[in-house]
């Protein structure tokens, strides 16, 4: 798939808080407010936290070093967001009732968890998503790769779930359908070698 020549990519980081924060608000915070902190802390803390106290949370975080992702540009505008880092900063996937019951080996032990894929609602059907998960994918390998852990949706009826990604969109970089963790998201694993 060919890409606009202008696409780039800037790591989430406090001196590109605004663009995530544009790109965010532009949504309403996605997902109902979410502002990408579901998998950043327990469902209690999230049901506790208005919209605008989530967006606060992730920036401390943030700032914490407790945070991780990329943005896509086109030009000086964020149009795509990837929510991935060490497997050690999301723990909500840890609590998940079956993931809880998996026995996983030391081996395929998660280094990297992908989490969230979000494009801008009027940049949509371009590619994005895949850009933003090969540039993630990249960073992984760049930073020792290692087993990493993604986690689709499949919804009955939607080819590009919103927030996820597609389950076929990460079969064809490779990942591998590991079981399904409830009824509609989809466990995978993918080892990427280092650089």
């Amino acid at each position: 798939m060919a890409f606009a020549a202008a696409l780039t990519v800037k790591p989430f980081a406090p001196d590109t808080w605004a663009d995530f924060e544009t790109l965010f608000g532009k949504h309403k915070g996605v997902r109902g407010g979410c502002w990408c902190t579901w998998n950043l802390c327990t469902s209690t803390q999230f049901q506790k936290m208005a919209r605008e106290e989530r967006r606060d949370f992730h920036r401390s975080l943030l700032e914490q070093g407790q945070a991780s992702g990329l943005l896509v540009y086109d030009g000086e505008q964020a149009v795509a967001w990837c929510q991935f880092g060490p497997a050690a900063l999301f723990t909500t996937f840890d609590r998940n009732r079956v993931y809880k019951t998996l026995d996983i080996p030391p081996e395929w032990k998660p280094h990297w968890r992908i989490s969230c894929l979000f494009v801008d609602k009027h940049r949509r059907r371009e590619g994005l998503s895949t850009f933003a998960l090969h540039a993630a994918l990249e960073h992984i390998r760049t930073h020792g790769g290692g087993v990493v852990e993604a986690f689709p949706f499949e919804i009955e009826g939607v080819q590009r779930p919103s927030y996820t990604g597609s389950v076929a969109m990460y079969e064809h970089e490779g990942f591998a359908r590991v079981c399904p963790l409830g009824k509609v998201m989809v466990l995978m694993r993918l080892v990427v070698s280092p650089a």
